[in-house]
């Protein structure tokens, strides 16, 4: 996966703090084959696409945020590889973000707010915001009453022709006064204003298809993630593995800067054993396990290994149905792992 070389590490830099000001896009995608640890020749985005769990290799974050970087911005042909994926579904939307609501755009701060991207990079700079304010008129997730928000995305440096080619995978998002719809915002780590980090993390109530049909789909998985044991529980097998899945992706999305390994803490036994009892009881189908939301896509988010007791055969069908075993055999017993800052753990 050699696409590029360090000569301009300015420009990289320069690039890398947009795509990581708003998230990585879901047709900046890099795959990797099931089973295969993370690492820098075998990368999985989620389509959220903040992280993927960085190699296990101390020393290489910087390098590693290069060649992402690389992947995701070198102005590079299909035929090297770029795999477009469809926009994540709502439901993983949902999972990862910190607020979502309902809104109206009522005004466009005159200047933009110079701030770190949501990933602190080092050696990465501040990146131009433009806010705009939000009236709450519903909200869904991480929200009490209706009120007022700062609502910050990455703009592009210059209108010029030249700079949108250069800058066309970074920022997609531009609000205007008087837009209405659905919003799913991750919250500044330093600044008092959330961010939409791509396109599909609006939903404008003028333009979305069947947007009804959507808003209901988001408060119902938002429900469910609000009360989770619950979700868990609940009677329709169909919640159980849509709760499952939206802690999976919750929990097993890295959105943290790593210098090496990355670090991960066992999440709560019962809730754990839920999850897999969640994904054994599902429907596994073979025609279905490329889907985002299929129980096989699922279970390999677990990136289990060797001392797991996971040693799948190579055939899909082989690994569907070790899958299912190795959750009969582990199920009570594995713990889910979840993704922490790296400071947590020292």
């Amino acid at each position: 996966m050699s696409f590029f070389s360090f000569a301009d590490k300015d420009k990289t830099c320069e690039l890398l703090a947009l795509a990581f000001g708003r998230g990585i896009q879901s047709g900046d995608v890099a795959t990797r084959n099931p089973g295969q640890r993370p690492g820098l020749n075998n990368l999985e985005f989620s389509n959220m696409g903040l992280l993927p769990a960085f190699p296990n290799h101390p020393g290489m974050g910087w390098r590693v945020f290069l060649a992402i970087a690389a992947v995701l911005i070198a102005e590079i042909g299909s035929a090297h590889g770029i795999i477009p994926l469809a926009e994540p579904s709502l439901l993983q939307r949902t999972a990862l973000a910190d607020l979502v609501l309902v809104g109206k755009v009522t005004a466009l701060e005159p200047d933009l707010i110079d701030a770190s991207p949501l990933l602190k990079i080092p050696r990465i700079g501040k990146i131009p915001y433009q806010i705009a304010v939000v009236s709450v008129q519903t909200p869904i997730l991480g929200m009490k009453a209706p009120g007022q928000i700062r609502v910050g995305y990455v703009v592009l440096p210059s209108a010029s022709k030249e700079s949108q080619v250069k800058y066309r995978r970074l920022a997609r998002l531009k609000l205007a006064e008087g837009q209405e719809g659905c919003f799913f915002l991750t919250k500044h780590p330093e600044e008092d204003f959330y961010v939409a980090q791509a396109a599909y993390e609006f939903l404008d109530k003028s333009k979305t298809k069947v947007y009804d049909k959507k808003l209901a789909e988001i408060k119902h998985c938002s429900e469910l993630l609000q009360n989770p044991e619950a979700g868990l529980q609940a009677k329709d097998p169909g919640d159980r593995l849509l709760t499952a899945a939206m802690l999976i992706f919750r929990y097993r999305t890295a959105r943290y800067v790593y210098t090496g390994q990355p670090t991960t803490a066992p999440i709560d036994a019962n809730q754990s054993r839920r999850m897999l009892a969640a994904l054994a009881e599902a429907d596994w189908k073979e025609e279905e396990a490329p889907l985002e939301l299929s129980p096989f896509s699922l279970f390999m988010r677990f990136d289990l290994t060797p001392e797991d007791g996971w040693n799948p055969p190579a055939s899909v069908p082989g690994q569907i149905a070790a899958a299912k075993k190795w959750l009969r055999e582990n199920g009570s017993t594995y713990r889910v792992q979840k993704y922490v800052p790296e400071e947590k753990a020292r």
